[in-house]
């Protein structure tokens, strides 16, 4: 018997993305996969009575994109933290804290979402601790930037920091002090943020994630949701166990944290990606860990957080256990100490071990990582807005040099790197950053690193095929072919073709996982 689709797709532009790079006119989706590829003869007769059937009048259609690196969580928390995009200012920002803080009672908290100040406001710097005070009206106030966060003067006594002498601001261990005492979200405030920051997603084309860095209670609350068939994005998480990025428990603890094993997936809608460490800071606030000094600062070579000693104590336990591992690496030096580390732990029968931003490496630890069958989450958007900060540091030709797509695509092979965003320190739109990968422009319209651009269709695998193999689901997406999943994005400019201002600009129309439509503009007939 003939099962008739749920959904056709027809008259357009269809990327498979194959081995061929097959290029279609229409799509059948049946039971949330594709059931057909084709012309539109080959197809449109495949319709029944209880098919939606969208005409696209042209458009372009690729599979649902997928970002390698996202702290996707965030993007639901409008109403619950404060936000601070397009703030340009310090006093603008002071306002948001104040609007926020005038819905909460006296001595609940406000939360920030992560942003930079020093290098988004026009101070070149983030409110200090009295600011924050006046501001909440004396309630607590805690605002993370990644790897360093500004509070409050009651935020700091809750977490046992006197206040006394200090202006708010906190790096590593005394950050993660005052984040263990921000109260948790309810399951139900929780779910809710999740959901909203999957549609958020949805609306970017997005319909796959590997989530930055979650900690055992959003693991939870992601399963929950993949359980429950609330879930609009598919999952794949790196794993905080004990909450931080570089645990201070003993190994003891460490391995019993682990021992479990990885929990298992939810189909296609949770999984887990390996465990997520540090070794090092950032290129933009001057704290990679590098080879050679920085320009300003003779003798220093950044910041390493974890030696290689306690790295392969961490990184030897989750291998034993059956944990793969991602580590944020960004300066040369940290990748060296990875790769060390990466290559006396290995264990056959996992899926390979990350290195996550890597935007200093270099040849010889390209062709390494090769060597080992280490994989690549790479960020294009670093250079996006902080090209002047960054070679403030490091000066002009190491910045030419950083985020060497160009090179890992050649060394590692498509299938060795992932493309991804590092949201929400930088923006979400894959279009944007498939613009910065192909054209190398920043957003003052200048070339970083020209000789580093790929091709559009490398651009646009980094962000389909490239994410399903980091995820070892290369199987099942990334490609429309008849049996993968039916993801797909339709959007109104094709990526391959368009002109960099459109491409730059390519809205998306319709998103749809697993044969379901999750976005919807409704210009679509």
């Amino acid at each position: 018997m003939t099962v008739v689709p749920d959904l056709v797709l027809l008259g357009g532009r269809v990327h498979t993305l194959d081995a061929r790079g097959t290029v279609a006119e229409a799509v059948a989706v049946t039971g949330g996969r594709v059931s057909a590829v084709g012309s539109d003869a080959d197809v449109e007769h495949l319709a029944g009575p209880s098919t939606r059937v969208v005409r696209l009048a042209g458009r372009t259609v690729i599979p649902g994109l997928i970002d390698s690196h996202c702290h996707f969580e965030n993007a639901g928390m409008d109403g619950y933290t404060v936000s601070f995009a397009g703030v340009r200012t310090l006093d603008a920002a002071l306002d948001r804290i104040a609007t926020l803080a005038a819905t909460r009672e006296p001595g609940a908290w406000v939360l920030g979402q992560p942003w930079n100040p020093a290098l988004q406001l026009a101070e070149g710097r983030g409110p200090d601790r009295r600011e924050l005070d006046r501001a909440a009206g004396g309630r607590p106030v805690y605002l993370p930037e990644g790897h360093a966060a500004t509070a409050g003067t009651a935020a700091l006594e809750r977490a046992g920091i006197d206040p006394e002498g200090h202006d708010g601001r906190l790096v590593e261990g005394a950050m993660h002090a005052v984040a263990r005492v921000v109260p948790a979200w309810s399951r139900e405030e929780r779910a809710a943020q999740l959901t909203a920051a999957m549609r958020a997603l949805n609306r970017c084309g997005v319909t796959s994630v590997v989530a930055g860095a979650l900690p055992p209670e959003d693991v939870e609350a992601v399963r929950g949701l993949a359980v429950d068939g609330r879930s609009t994005l598919r999952v794949a998480a790196m794993v905080t166990p004990t909450g931080e990025l570089n645990p201070s428990v003993e190994v003891a603890d460490w391995e019993a944290a682990l021992a479990d094993g990885p929990p298992a997936p939810i189909g296609h809608h949770y999984l887990t990606r390996g465990i997520k460490l540090q070794v090092d800071g950032g290129m933009t606030l001057g704290t990679a860990a590098t080879r050679e000094p920085y320009r300003t600062r003779p003798g220093y070579h950044g910041e390493l957080i974890a030696d290689r000693d306690r790295l392969a104590e961490l990184v030897g336990a989750a291998h034993r256990a059956g944990w793969p591992v991602g580590t944020h690496v960004v300066g040369d030096a940290a990748i060296d100490v990875a790769l060390d580390v990466y290559a006396a732990t290995r264990h056959r029968g996992l899926l390979p071990d990350v290195l996550i931003h890597a935007s200093l490496i270099q040849p010889d630890q390209i062709a390494r990582a090769c060597a080992l069958g280490v994989q690549v989450a790479a960020q294009i958007p670093f250079l996006w807005r902080n090209r002047a900060a960054i070679t403030g540091h490091l000066g002009d030709a190491r910045t030419e040099a950083a985020v060497p797509l160009r090179d890992l695509v050649d060394g590692l092979g498509l299938d060795g790197v992932a493309a991804g965003t590092d949201y929400p320190i930088n923006a979400l739109d894959p279009f944007q950053n498939i613009y910065a990968m192909t054209t190398r422009r920043d957003a003052a319209d200048d070339v970083v690193g020209r000789a580093q651009a790929v091709t559009r269709a490398e651009a646009l695998r980094l962000y389909t095929t490239s994410g399903a193999a980091h995820t070892g689901e290369q199987e099942v997406k990334g490609r429309l072919t008849v049996g993968a999943l039916a993801d797909l994005a339709v959007l109104g400019a094709d990526p391959l073709t368009a002109p960099d201002d459109q491409l730059r600009a390519t809205e998306v129309l319709m998103t749809v996982v697993g044969g379901q439509i999750v976005y919807d503009t409704g210009l679509l007939g």
